[in-house]
């Protein structure tokens, strides 16, 4: 390996990179374990209800949590991946260096709108902490909910800085 691919791959901002990559997509991983135990959760609810009467208690609280705790999850994974939606309609006929700004644009829109979203979700959580908000049946504290998507939210805002960062290093070498 010649000196230079050593020095790019070692560089601070290539470790940050592969670490915000690598966390991610644990996130990601821990999101679709949810998803999959909610499944199973559900099936569990529905033979029992149809065949014995009796139901899981609370299915549909930890449902509606576990999938607020996924969506959060995946968050991040999806914006490293650009899994969001893109209407190219008006872009399909741009030039490359017009679709490369649009693209950093984005980035700093993502980075903006997960700031802000970090920012009213740790309100949010405290104010659900406060006043012991919790759900009907279990009785869960709402506040753990605020609580993780504060954290992917923060995630997220850091994969776009580090994304801005790498356009703007491209940009300026």
């Amino acid at each position: 390996m010649s000196e230079a691919q050593l020095d790019q791959s070692t560089a601070p901002s290539a470790v940050v990179s592969k670490g915000l990559a690598w966390l991610s997509r644990q996130f990601a991983l821990a999101g679709g374990l949810i998803m999959m135990a909610l499944a199973i959760m559900q099936v569990v609810s529905i033979i029992g209800r149809s065949a014995a009467g009796m139901a899981v208690q609370g299915d549909y609280e930890l449902v509606e949590m576990g999938l607020a705790m996924a969506v959060f999850l995946f968050l991040p994974e999806c914006y490293l991946r650009q899994g969001h939606v893109v209407v190219d309609l008006f872009t399909a006929h741009c030039r490359q260096s017009t679709i490369r700004f649009l693209e950093g644009v984005g980035d700093l829109l993502f980075l903006v709108v997960s700031a802000v979203l970090v920012w009213r979700l740790t309100l949010a959580g405290i104010e659900s902490r406060d006043y012991w908000e919790q759900s009907m049946i279990l009785g869960l504290p709402h506040w753990w909910m605020y609580a993780i998507g504060v954290v992917c939210c923060a995630v997220m805002a850091m994969c776009a800085m580090d994304q801005l960062y790498l356009r703007a290093r491209r940009l300026f070498k």
